[in-house]
């Protein structure tokens, strides 16, 4: 005796075309969004924070 009804036809379909469309939030072209971004970002931080050298030669040729 099973206590579930089993069924051929899954509830929701897992496939890209299942029923539900949906549109991207914004039109503009990707690359205008992220130049814009990094602008913000380069406004909030206009310098690089210090960072330590690696190397204390300060050299990686070989």
């Amino acid at each position: 005796m099973k206590s579930a009804e089993q069924t051929r036809e899954p509830l929701q379909p897992l496939a890209a075309g299942g029923g539900c469309t949906v549109k991207p939030a914004c039109s503009r072209d990707p690359y205008e969004v992220l130049d814009d971004l990094m602008a913000v970002i380069e406004a909030l931080c206009p310098e690089w924070p210090p960072r330590r050298v690696f190397d204390p030669r300060g050299s990686w040729l070989l």
